[in-house]
C-alpha cells in the first residue's frame, strides 16, 4: 500500500461504504443529522462500527444555541 493510500484510508470513517471524513464534516457543515447522513452517504447502515464516530463528529461540530 503507498502512503497516499495510507493517508486515503485513514480519512475513511466507513469501511462498509468508504465514506470519508471531509464528507461527513462536510454534511454535518450543510445541517445533516444522523439519520440525513446515514441516508446520503450508507454510513451507519452496514455493520455499525462508524456510529460512534459520526456521532462525536456531529456533536463536536453542530452549534447549539
Amino acid at each position: 500500500m503507498s502512503v497516499n493510500d495510507q493517508e486515503n484510508q485513514s480519512q475513511i470513517i466507513c469501511d462498509c461504504t468508504g465514506t470519508t471524513h471531509d464528507k461527513v464534516l462536510s454534511l454535518i457543515a450543510q445541517g445533516f443529522d444522523l439519520d440525513k447522513i446515514s441516508s446520503a452517504t450508507g454510513a451507519t447502515t452496514g455493520c455499525g462500527a462508524c456510529d460512534a464516530e459520526i456521532m462525536t463528529l456531529i456533536v463536536e461540530n453542530t452549534k447549539t444555541i
